[in-house]
């Protein structure tokens, strides 16, 4: 009788000892489980974090803690395999380093928890791995580049993805043109947004220009190279200033040249400038003359004096800009047509010509006198 007596508070202390360690193993949870990437790219490095938590009022043993993945999944580190004890109302966090293959779905890794005393937790991971990358594209462009024309290229960036991305950045590489900026860093670009990048390109020969988009999804960084061609022409959109109307007379010391300048283009030829240059020199009254702003459709008259020696044809140079400053020339030869005498210049005194006539009309005035005396 004593005997069955020891045997049954045996039976109850292991009784009361194995719901205590089951207890123990049913009041710690997962409390949270976060990636790094929230959504992976294929052949994506990323991390996942669990954080386990004691509900309890008493600590709680632990015997290992690991991840199993499935195959699509390789777990590069698990440094989380040693015993320990969780107290009550703590955490503990857990961290994996896991790569995911090429294919392209929904996976379910799985934590598991073992206790010392009794049991282990099990906990699946929702893992998700999606191929869309950022759009990226080229928005604006001119029609045609023009060599040493400063234009404007944008590129605009999207994020169709259902996670963030950071580090944002577009980056043009060429040599047959001068970029600025040489850099836009747009950051991060959440889930829908987008944005966009202006650079000002100016031609300095034939080539590639690329704009290389990089970004970062978690710790991977992944690159998108946008390639437009340069290929310096003549653009469709440009002013063209085009003389008419012209004359040629001689002044003292000189020639002037008057007329009319037409602007034929279809963009505002600004800061308009007429002179003429060698074998011609400027001089006063007009050395150059000023038209200003020429907008398309639009003339205005304009008139330059100069001298020149030993030369049937001068040059009349018409300089001007565009929106961007850019300055550009042209030139129009105009004729000195034959019969208009350079007429001296004087510092002062009556021109010999006009003494000249002076004296013919004198001499003509004193004959029909003297005419006049001899009929009488």
């Amino acid at each position: 009788m004593r005997k069955l007596f020891i045997l049954l508070i045996l039976a109850s202390a292991l009784l009361c000892c194995g719901g205590s360690a089951t207890d123990s193993a049913a009041q710690v949870t997962v409390s949270g489980a976060t990636l790094n990437p929230e959504v992976f790219l294929p052949w994506d490095t990323g991390t996942i974090t669990v954080v386990v938590t004691n509900t309890g009022t008493t600590p709680v043993s632990l015997s290992s803690a690991r991840l199993t993945a499935p195959q699509n999944i390789d777990i590069i580190e698990t440094p989380h395999t040693g015993s320990g004890t969780l107290g009550a109302g703590n955490s503990m966090t857990f961290t994996f380093t896991v790569s995911v293959r090429g294919e392209e779905g929904i996976f379910y890794p799985r934590f598991l928890l073992n206790f010392r005393d009794a049991g282990s937790l099990s906990y699946p991971i929702l893992l998700r791995v999606d191929r869309t990358p950022i759009d990226a594209g080229i928005s604006a462009r001119p029609d045609i580049f023009m060599t040493g024309k400063k234009d404007t290229v944008v590129v605009s960036v999207g994020n169709p993805r259902q996670n963030s991305v950071s580090a944002v950045t577009i980056t043009p590489v060429t040599g047959v043109a001068d970029v600025v900026p040489t850099s836009v860093f747009i950051g991060t670009l959440g889930s829908g947004q987008k944005s966009n990048a202006s650079f000002s390109i100016t031609p300095t020969g034939e080539g590639d220009l690329t704009f290389n988009v990089e970004y970062r999804n978690g710790q991977n960084r992944h690159t998108i190279p946008l390639t437009i061609p340069v290929i310096p022409g003549t653009a469709k959109r440009v002013a063209e200033p085009i003389v008419s109307n012209v004359e040629v007379s001689s002044i003292a010391g000189g020639y002037r040249i008057t007329g009319d300048v037409s602007n034929a283009g279809l963009e505002t030829a600004r800061s308009v400038v007429i002179t003429t240059k060698s074998p011609a020199v400027p001089i006063d009254p007009f050395r150059v003359y000023v038209v200003g702003s020429l907008d398309a459709d639009d003339f205005s008259s304009f008139e330059v004096t100069f001298s020149a020696q030993d030369t049937a044809e001068v040059p009349l140079v018409i300089r001007y800009r565009d929106d961007d400053g850019n300055l550009y020339e042209e030139s129009t030869p105009v004729t000195i047509r034959s019969g208009i005498g350079l007429v001296p210049e004087h510092d002062g005194g009556i021109s010999p010509v006009v003494i000249g006539i002076a004296a013919l009309c004198i001499l003509l005035v004193a004959g029909a006198v003297l005419y006049s005396r001899k009929k009488r």
